[in-house]
């Protein structure tokens, strides 16, 4: 039976992903990307966000939700 998987990145449990990056670390499927928000030039970003960008390549290993200290990942399937 083809199932879905969804990926979800909650940005007001994430408190530092420009420091933090378990998620990015973990993931053997590389769904993870760390995106600066705030891009100014000659200028260090500030601000990030993490984005389950490949979600079709995640193999449910639940790795990413295990090492994520703020509970900021979530991960579920449906049926399709």
């Amino acid at each position: 039976m083809p199932v879905k998987v969804s990926v979800e990145w909650v940005g007001d449990k994430c408190s530092r992903p420009q420091d933090c990056g378990k998620c990015l670390e973990v993931c053997p499927c590389t769904v993870f990307v760390r995106y600066a928000t705030d891009r100014e030039p000659n200028k260090e970003p500030e601000s990030y966000v993490i984005v389950p960008s490949f979600k079709r390549f995640c193999i449910l290993c639940y790795r990413c939700v295990e090492a994520c200290p703020n509970k900021a990942i979530k991960v579920s399937v449906q049926e399709a």
